[in-house]
């Protein structure tokens, strides 16, 4: 297994390099990211070249048994390079130039920037290409950290104007697609065509408006092909990667990952403001890095101390780094690169710690993480490359969620609000389950799960259709079908395409506020049990051949369905016309997971706040349990079974300390 540290050899005296190599080495150490932020001091001037540093650390690193992964270093293009082009600097919605002091500070539609980010590419491409002891490439750095996707210059401007010509062909079909009539919003021509940006009130054309996010997202993706282009030329034996940011939306994570060899994302459990970090959180978004090529992945960041910029965020209590490299593990990660190896004493993230504190003396951190690496080294050739072998699939779509940010048509209602309901559900029932994208194969899951499904594309329609007819099980729920791919409202009768396969129409409709809900019952005309409601919204349901599952028990609509199932071909399609309350959705979920045969891991029992993940590897699956309490929670084994890391067979009450792991291996059946 691939397991080691971000490194930032420029930040340190070279009378520390060879120190800091045998320390890593001793921690178990066998590979380090470098370079990712290095750009001026590979080309310190126009066009004046120092490799000398970087030839030295990668030989370092190789004497002692250590690979490297390169970073384009085209995050943060240098000064000099920015004051020849003041025209590179994003621009807010305000027109406002997002000027030099952080990094992420350029345009990726700058035809020059583009030029000049395949400079110092090919020209390292072409000196590191080939050598033994780089082991991949990493594009860049976070694209789209701190909002830096949607930009609003002339550049962007005149390149979406030729997106969308090439698109629609024609002016007078953007008019019609975009409904331009309204408000008198009518284009003559292309040059025409302004960008989402500050007006009068912060609504522009949903059309434009989702086509130009479409459109910046195109443009990273683009600009990564550069760089990719030039790397597989170059160095075609070695694997590309970008790190991706889990939750993040704005930029279409499928389509880049489709350009890559592998997926990897940046974990930062603790960097949350709430009292204690939510481990659901850090379990969802590797099962989304899984999901993006839907094979194993690498965390190229790992929490190794207390994040934190202006301000710092909790630190790892002892265990914790543990703990959360196990759960990565557990989700399908190969490779555990920690961020960063020693804390910077200088820079915006000179709080941002790492597995050596400040003084770089190794403390507790450094020898959890030592210990750690130990016992996956002698135990991950067991699970390497294997997946979960989940039975439940969630779509996750970037236009339904892009759509929902435009419009999100119920007070404080956001899409990944909604998504994490769903995952919630299978995490705390211990069922894996696949994030996937909407146009992903179907036919070896059980169930799947379509949140808020607004947009009706065509193929993906037909695709559910086609799942539930073989015998699938489909979730739908509410404000499914509503919209066309052009973001203009469906004007067949909701849930438009999908009013064949769910059996109903909705009637009418309405939305909630905030801390509203409606109550809601499993048997009709009885009294909801306490936390038994809806949210967010309610549908008012007319069934045309589906049964009602659970009934809305007070308002008007009073004894209408609030959720249905629907026999379609051999399968079954369900929708869920509220946002469920935990207790009404764990009642709903079991129901409806029973009926698609969806079973939680079997043979071990175990209190809330222990997580229980699988891999599978074809003949074994690996079962990790992950004790998030503060305190020991008692597990139950239904059979004896090998607890891998204590080298014992383990049965019955079992104790798990806090922080405590347990990795239990098992014939598959």
């Amino acid at each position: 297994m691939l397991y080691g540290v971000c490194y930032y050899p420029e930040h340190w005296p070279k009378a520390r390099w060879a120190m800091d190599a045998a320390l890593m080495r001793e921690a178990g150490v066998n590979v380090v990211r470098i370079a990712e932020f290095a750009w001026s001091k590979m080309e310190p001037r126009p066009g004046e070249y120092d490799w000398s540093w970087l030839d030295e650390i990668i030989g370092l690193l190789e004497a002692h048994g250590i690979q490297a992964v390169l970073g384009t270093p085209t995050a943060t293009p240098p000064k000099w390079l920015m004051d020849r082009n003041p025209d590179l600097y994003m621009r807010d919605d305000k027109g406002h130039a997002r000027g030099f002091g952080n990094r992420r500070h350029y345009c990726y539609n700058h035809a020059g920037y583009r030029r000049m980010s395949a400079d110092i590419v090919e020209r390292m491409a072409k000196r590191y290409g080939r050598h033994d002891n780089i082991v991949a490439w990493q594009i860049d750095n976070e694209f789209g950290c701190t909002d830096t996707i949607r930009c609003y210059c002339d550049n962007c401007r005149g390149a979406f104007q030729r997106w969308l010509k090439n698109k629609y062909g024609d002016i007078g079909t953007l008019n019609e697609a975009w409904g331009t009539v309204f408000w008198s919003h009518v284009y003559n021509d292309w040059e025409e065509i302004v960008l989402p940006a500050y007006t009068v009130f912060p609504m522009h054309n949903p059309g434009l408006h989702l086509d130009y996010m479409r459109f910046a997202s195109d443009s990273v993706a683009e600009y990564q092909q550069v760089q990719a282009d030039i790397l597989r030329r170059e160095s075609p034996d070695k694997p590309i990667t970008h790190n991706f940011m889990g939750y993040f939306a704005e930029v279409d994570a499928y389509k880049l990952a489709s350009q890559l060899d592998f997926a990897s994302w940046d974990n930062y459990p603790n960097l949350h403001f709430d009292e204690k970090a939510d481990p659901l959180n850090p379990a969802v978004q590797h099962d989304m890095t899984w999901g993006l090529k839907r094979q194993p992945f690498w965390v190229m960041e790992q929490q190794s101390g207390s994040p934190g910029g202006n301000f710092i965020f909790a630190m790892p209590k002892p265990g914790e780094l543990r703990r959360w490299t196990y759960q990565a593990v557990a989700h399908g990660a190969d490779a555990i690169v920690y961020f960063r190896w020693r804390t910077c004493l200088f820079g915006a993230e000179q709080y941002w710690h790492g597995l050596l504190p400040h003084d770089g003396i190794p403390g507790r951190r450094y020898e959890e993480a030592k210990q750690t690496g130990a016992e996956l080294q002698r135990l991950s050739g067991r699970w390497l490359g294997a997946g979960s072998g989940a039975e439940v699939a969630i779509l996750r779509s970037y236009d339904n969620e892009w759509t929902m940010d435009i419009q999100p048509q119920s007070f404080g209602h956001r899409y990944m609000a909604h998504f994490k309901t769903y995952c919630r559900y299978f995490y705390e029932r211990h069922i894996p389950a696949d994030i996937v994208a909407p146009d992903a194969p179907l036919g070896s899951y059980r169930l799947v799960v379509a949140p808020h499904e607004m947009l009706t594309h065509p193929a993906g329609a037909e695709a559910l259709y086609k799942y539930a007819k073989a015998g699938g099980t489909v979730v739908l729920d509410f404000r499914a079908g509503i919209k066309r791919p052009d973001n203009r409202m469906e004007e067949r009768t909701i849930p438009g395409a999908y009013r064949q396969l769910l059996g109903l129409r909705v009637a009418d409709y309405g939305s909630l506020r905030q801390a509203d809900a409606r109550a809601v019952t499993l048997e009709q005309g009885e009294v909801a049990p306490e936390g038994f409601a809806g949210r967010v919204w309610y549908d008012i349901l007319a069934l045309e051949g589906a049964e009602a599952i659970a009934w809305y028990a007070d308002d008007f609509f009073a004894d209408t369905p609030a959720a249905t199932r629907h026999a379609y071909g051999n399968g079954t399609a369900y929708y869920l016309a509220t946002e469920p309350t935990p207790a009404l959705m764990t009642a709903l979920m079991d129901r409806i997971c029973a009926g698609a045969g969806v079973m939680p891991i079997q043979g071990i029992t175990a209190p809330e706040g222990v997580e229980i993940a699988r891999r599978r590897n074809g003949e074994k699956e690996y079962i990790f349990v992950l004790n998030h309490n503060e305190q020991p929670s008692q597990l139950a084994l239904a059979e004896p079974m090998d607890e891998l890391i204590a080298g014992i067979m383990e049965d019955g009450e079992i104790l798990l300390e806090a922080n405590g792991i347990r990795v239990y291996e098992r014939p598959i059946g």
